[in-house]
């Protein structure tokens, strides 16, 4: 394939980790592609034009890790929209694997999209029903996700979608838990299952170590994160209502919700089975 057939890329990446540059400089090399190299955003130093989206350090609930994530996908998102970076544009984490048919997948996956897609999560395992839209390369599926998946290992992002998440609007949770939130940015979000990148795939997270050591406990943060969820319950159902339909968001709720009663080694094929039966695709 040619590199034309494809958008661009830019891989994000923190000015101290040559190897997983070298790592992802490999992964392209293997499919005959290029990419820009992005420079991950420091969270304890964000640019002027960043700092409205986060509280102040003292105050800021996200780790100075989290801040530099969140801020470097906001920060691409800007180029994009003041024309720096073309779109739409593959946005992807310098801890991935492409599979061998990544060209072919993504060729068929842009002709069958709908017009008015804004981001395309090509690395994120859904633990809910899916609604199928299409069958594409390798025996995949084009889907709309009932209950959007998080990381944020590798993406396709349209200029609307760029568009969209720069409200201005401050962040206090990590990007891929906002990017979850398809109703808060009016996010036309759509996914390949089963996910065709592979992601953290080296042990340890950069983004992490950039966190100082017991900043913020982990149950403080689940707690925090299930009370924000707790209090979207409803934007969340009329967002899946009006994006489905009320009978087949109904179906799907009810669905997912017998999952978590299931064994959790006949978890994977039992959604397999549900979505497919969902829209018949």
């Amino acid at each position: 394939a040619r590199m034309s057939d494809l958008p661009p890329f830019v891989v994000i990446n923190l000015d101290r980790d040559a190897d997983r540059l070298a790592h992802m400089q490999r992964e392209f090399d293997k499919l005959g592609l290029t990419f820009q190299r992005f420079a991950a955003v420091n969270g304890a130093n964000l640019p002027e034009h960043l700092r409205g989206y986060f509280a102040p350090a003292d105050a800021n609930p996200l780790s100075p890790g989290e801040t530099g994530c969140y801020a470097s996908h906001l920060a691409i998102c800007r180029a994009i929209v003041d024309g720096q970076l073309p779109a739409p544009l593959f946005v992807i984490e310098d801890d991935i694997e492409f599979p061998p048919d990544f060209v072919a997948l993504m060729q068929d996956v842009l002709s069958k999209l709908p017009a008015d897609w804004d981001i395309v999560r090509l690395a994120n395992e859904a633990k809910r029903i899916v609604a199928p839209l299409a069958r594409v390369t390798g025996d995949r599926r084009l889907v709309r996700f009932t209950t959007v998946p998080p990381s944020t290992g590798a993406s396709l992002i349209s200029e609307t979608g760029a568009r969209k998440f720069l409200k201005q609007q401050v962040r206090s949770l990590p990007v891929d838990q906002d990017l979850r939130r398809v109703w808060e940015w009016d996010l036309n979000t759509y996914g390949v299952m089963p996910p065709p990148v592979r992601r953290d795939i080296f042990d340890t997270s950069s983004i992490d170590a950039m966190a100082q050591t017991g900043f913020r406990s982990r149950s403080a943060r689940l707690a925090r994160m299930r009370r924000q969820r707790a209090t979207e319950t409803w934007p969340r159902q009329k967002h899946g209502m009006a994006t489905f339909g009320a009978l087949t968001w109904l179906r799907a709720e009810l669905t997912s919700a017998v999952t978590s009663l299931i064994p959790k080694r006949r978890r994977a094929a039992f959604l397999k089975r549900a979505s497919d039966e969902l829209t018949g695709v």
